[in-house]
């Protein structure tokens, strides 16, 4: 391997997906900005499981991506990054009708020091909207013979602010990944000490092998939400819960960083009303990791469903007996749920008592996974993407 060809024209840099050497080479890269105390062995051991074992690495959803010199594909690397195959759902402009479409998430961007700020990774993102969509290319990647669904739009979370990443962009004619404030916010409470162990009636745990039965009904709430939403304007689109391991990403992480909370560890919390005269109700499902490094040292709320503003106090006060287990002092939420309701749902977390020192807003600039969302549409629809809560963190 050789650093000292000097660089000349961003047009001698090509796309190709990783071969075994690239792989390393960019772990490398990614270990050496994201080590947070960890061996590299520990760093390659978590980037070979999620590759060989986990649902959403497996057969070909987990893809390593280099940058590389035209005239020497098999060889170094200048930047690289990570895509992860989704399944999603997307309401079409003027259409009524919610059809099946395919997502992507990035995830470790990173290039190796010795060519910083050389717009490597600019090169690398902007070919690679071209990969994952049936945007007409006019550059040419390395053929390889995975064939990858074609997607309506990507998402990343920038660590390095709102603006580099929506440069990354195809063509002129389109932006990059483009960051909503709306879309950005966090809420974060204080961690008390529990007050009991028991979980009050009606509420249980949920663990990773409840999870296919409980992706089933997200799955289908979330495509019956979608239908409702008027399309009139623009194109709505959305991740699908059933997405082979994209529900339990986060905590699942988490438990490959630490040891476990308990054995088995809950990974979310639900509570099933009993029938009523109006029939049963909707259940209401919270799922979370109660640590993950790479997002947070706090306690993280990756997913709310159907949580109504009287069911918080008690499901803070359940939170608290894995919190505290976890030596959580905090907890964190990113964008609630994008319903009517939802100002009225942050107003009702703050009301559950000053101890809680509950406080909401935008992100941090820096360092605070800012979502942002690319759109491989028709170029003069401003799509959306429905929601990013936690889950969808890559």
């Amino acid at each position: 391997m050789t650093t000292e060809i000097p660089r000349t024209s961003l047009d001698n840099y090509t796309i190709r997906l990783a071969n075994d050497d690239q792989k390393v080479q960019h772990a490398k890269a990614g270990y050496d900005h994201w080590k947070k105390d960890s061996t590299f062995q520990q760093y390659w051991d978590i980037y070979t499981r999620e590759r060989n074992e986990s649902p959403w690495g497996v057969k070909g959803k987990l893809l390593t991506w280099v940058l590389v010199r035209k005239d020497d594909p098999e060889g170094e690397i200048y930047a690289g990054c990570e895509t992860y195959s989704r399944k999603g759902f997307i309401k079409p402009k003027a259409s009524e009708i919610v059809e099946d479409t395919h997502l992507y998430g990035i995830a470790s961007v990173v290039t190796p020091r010795q060519h910083l700020r050389n717009g490597y990774a600019t090169r690398l993102l902007s070919l690679l909207h071209y990969e994952l969509s049936s945007l007409p290319s006019p550059y040419s990647s390395t053929p390889s013979d995975t064939k990858l669904p074609k997607a309506v739009g990507s998402i990343l979370w920038s660590d390095v602010g709102s603006t580099f990443y929506s440069r990354c962009s195809s063509s002129s004619e389109r932006k990059g990944w483009v960051i909503r404030d709306s879309q950005n916010t966090q809420l974060i409470w204080k961690i008390l000490p529990p007050f009991q162990t028991e979980l009050p009636k009606g509420w249980e745990w949920i663990y990773l092998p409840d999870l296919p039965g409980i992706k089933s009904k997200l799955s289908k709430s979330v495509k019956q939400n979608l239908e409702k939403m008027d399309t009139s304007s623009r194109s709505l689109f959305i991740h699908d819960p059933i997405s082979e391991g994209t529900l339990e990403f986060v905590p699942t992480k988490g438990t490959w960083q630490r040891s476990l909370i308990s054995d088995p560890e809950p990974i979310g919390i639900k509570f099933s009303p009993v029938n009523g005269p109006e029939g049963k109700r909707e259940d209401t499902i919270v799922i979370f990791s109660p640590k993950t490094i790479n997002i947070g040292d706090r306690f993280l709320i990756t997913y709310i469903h159907n949580l109504r503003n009287e069911q918080i106090p008690t499901l803070l006060n359940a939170l608290d007996i894995i919190a505290s287990q976890a030596g959580q002092t905090e907890g964190w939420i990113w964008d609630l749920p994008s319903t009517d309701s939802s100002e009225q749902l942050i107003e009702a977390w703050k009301s559950v008592g000053k101890e809680r020192e509950v406080t909401s807003g935008r992100r941090n600039e820096i360092d605070g996974h800012l979502l942002g969302v690319a759109w491989y549409g028709d170029v003069n629809d401003e799509a959306e993407l429905v929601e990013g809560q936690m889950w969808t963190w890559c």
